[in-house]
């Protein structure tokens, strides 16, 4: 099986005024809220088993890459809150892919494919 999610929103890094580590306790509830939302809205997939994750970002100009592989945080958190996959830890999520794509500003958005291994 295959789940493709797209999330037609900038989605924030580690660092930066609104990035994962300066974020207020509430804003990420706020925040995981709205992904979680916006999964649901895309998919009613279950992934019981193993999986390998793709995660594309459709960016105006490049993060570091760690920067960008955290802010997946949220959004993988969402995933297992909805079931889509059953836990984000190693045993599950085998293999998580990370890509950047140059895109103009008004076309960001990010990619999350996962299938089955």
């Amino acid at each position: 099986m295959e789940t493709r999610i797209v999330i037609n929103e900038v989605v924030p890094g580690l660092n930066g005024s609104d990035g994962l580590m300066q974020e207020h306790y509430r804003n990420a509830i706020k925040r995981k809220e709205r992904y979680i939302w916006l999964v649901k809205s895309q998919t009613t997939n279950k992934h019981l088993g193993a999986v390998s994750i793709e995660y594309i970002g459709h960016k105006s100009t490049f993060m570091d890459w760690d920067n960008f592989c955290a802010s997946f945080k949220h959004l993988g958190d969402s995933l297992v809150a909805c079931g889509v996959i059953s836990d984000d830890n190693p045993l599950i999520v085998q293999e998580f892919k990370v890509k950047q794509v140059k895109s103009k500003k008004k076309e960001q958005h990010i990619e999350i494919i996962i299938k089955d291994l």
